[in-house]
């Protein structure tokens, strides 16, 4: 039969709007997370407390040997505590029957280092631990929480868009590139490595390329300590018998075999773990290619090449309590999904699809392949790029109404003609090849020639009175449109030159 600390323990819990708190981008830029619970206790019948308290712990465990000198080191860098009830060992508080709650948050900052988990004699975690102290001869309840950090790349970091290439030309035998579209990838998916090997030699020909993960761990005691030797960890290998029958293609004017292999993550930290540098640990990963080439006289020739690479774990692919990666409902990981690495590039356009589930019919906005009657005639329409609207209904950039594009082009011509017959002083007036009088200079000269113009515009051209309609401004034209078209200012007044202006200052 359960004693009653151990039926109250299997009521008191931790629970955590977030077991896994994610620091996004490098200790110096990252923002602060929020740790937020609440402490829950379940009684069937009253009990009587001496304190409440919660504790958050950081601690850091190093043994370190194999090969050099061995240490054994264990230390708490982080202590946060939280007291609820604390009435003394003499005193007591009696709580009743039923539910009780206890809120709890933190703000850990920026700098605060992820969590290291998965190597059988290091680590770097976080828990939290809550305690029932019931006074004397009676038990503690006790109550335990893992909190996991990890540090996760910016969406502006170099690595998500920094390609890793490593290339070389080796005289009369091959010209090579191996490359990585990023050098940052996450946890648990796979790395396209793309292979373009030219031939220099007739006959020569590629055996079997070995691509392996290498993890290099290290470690510092203290900021200037000793530094440990360090320890190499292959996860993965993978060997890849090239096909003899593999066709070239052409590239830069040489016949080259090009093709892409995907090597695949461990999806558990007990094999692999993340990219990190905190308190004195350090672990790097690399990608070690060797390609095997086959010579005409059947002598072996290799070609060594090391890639760097940065792993890293995501938020959207979780790891859970024993240190494997929560995979999807589907089963499959794709790295190039939106939601589990970084959002593509500009160039490579793969979700700028237009909607054209809809009617476009009564939409200023076009929805299709083109803009449609939303688009004007030339690049000058003046009416918000709705113009004759009736006469543009099902055309298109490529078939358009040749009676209908006379008469606006001979509209046009009348405008122009209207406007030409009024009096106006040109705009380059206030810009004089001559040289200045005796007694001036450019500034006067070009103070007077604005001061003139300025009072031809306003005595030589009729008032205007300008209405404006709401739905006409409100109509947007398409961005080709506005960037050919040239927007005309409803006002007399035509600004001063930038010269003019200038001179004014000084």
């Amino acid at each position: 039969m359960a004693s009653r600390s151990e039926r109250i323990q299997r009521h008191f819990e931790i629970r955590l709007q977030q077991s896994t708190l994610v620091l996004r981008g490098n200790a110096e830029e990252a923002s602060s997370v929020h740790l937020q619970g609440t402490l829950v206790l379940f009684l069937t019948e009253p009990l009587k407390v001496q304190s409440l308290r919660l504790r958050l712990t950081g601690e850091k465990r190093v043994s370190w040997g194999a090969g050099g000198p061995s240490t054994r080191k264990e230390e708490a860098f982080l202590r946060i505590p939280w007291e609820f009830v604390n009435l003394g060992p003499r005193r007591g508080d009696t709580l009743a029957a039923g539910k009780h709650e206890w809120p709890f948050d933190h703000v850990l900052p920026g700098y605060t280092p992820e969590s290291i988990e998965g190597m059988s004699e290091s680590y770097l975690i976080y828990r939290l631990k809550a305690t029932i102290d019931r006074g004397i001869l009676s038990q503690n309840v006790i109550a335990r929480k893992h909190v996991r950090v990890i540090r996760t790349l910016d969406a502006a970091a170099l690595e998500l868009s920094q390609e890793v290439a490593i290339g070389n030309n080796w005289e009369d035998k091959i010209n090579y590139s191996i490359t990585t579209p990023n050098k940052g990838v996450v946890f648990g998916t796979a790395v396209p490595i793309n292979f373009r090997i030219a031939s220099l030699l007739k006959g020569l020909r590629i055996g079997e390329i070995h691509t392996e993960l290498a993890e290099i761990h290290h470690f510092q005691i203290g900021p200037r300590g000793q530094l440990m030797t360090p320890r190499n960890h292959r996860p993965v290998k993978e060997v890849y018998v090239f096909p003899q029958d593999q066709a070239t293609e052409l590239v830069d004017g040489m016949d080259c075999w090009v093709f892409t292999r995907q090597l695949s993550l461990p999806k558990t930290l007990r094999e692999c773990r993340q990219s990190v540098t905190a308190l004195g640990f350090r672990i790097e990963h690399r990608l070690e290619i060797t390609v095997k080439l086959v010579n005409p006289d059947a002598h072996i020739s290799r070609v060594y090449a090391h890639i760097p690479l940065f792993i890293y774990i995501s938020p959207y692919l979780p790891i859970d309590e024993n240190n494997d990666m929560v995979l999807p409902d589907s089963g499959v990981v794709d790295p190039n999904d939106y939601a589990v690495g970084p959002p593509p590039v500009y160039g490579e356009h793969r979700f700028d699809t237009l909607f054209n589930g809809m009617e476009p019919s009564g939409y200023l906005t076009p929805a299709g392949q083109l803009s449609g009657a939303n688009t004007p005639f030339n690049s000058q329409s003046r009416r918000g790029s709705a113009d004759d609207l009736a006469s543009l209904v099902g055309t298109t950039r490529t078939a358009v109404n040749l009676s209908t594009l006379q008469g606006r082009l001979s509209n046009l011509s009348n405008t122009r003609e209207s406007h030409t017959d009024q009096p106006r002083r040109p705009i380059s007036a206030c810009h004089s090849d001559a040289p200045p009088g005796p007694g001036q200079d450019g500034s006067e000269e070009s103070h007077v020639d604005w001061q003139d113009r300025e009072t031809v515009d306003q005595t030589s051209l009729p008032a205007q009175h300008f209405e404006y309609d709401p739905a006409e401004l409100a109509r947007v034209p398409s961005y080709a449109t506005a960037l050919r078209s040239h927007p005309q200012t409803p006002t007399n007044e035509v600004p001063p030159a930038y010269e003019v202006v200038d001179r004014q200052d000084r």
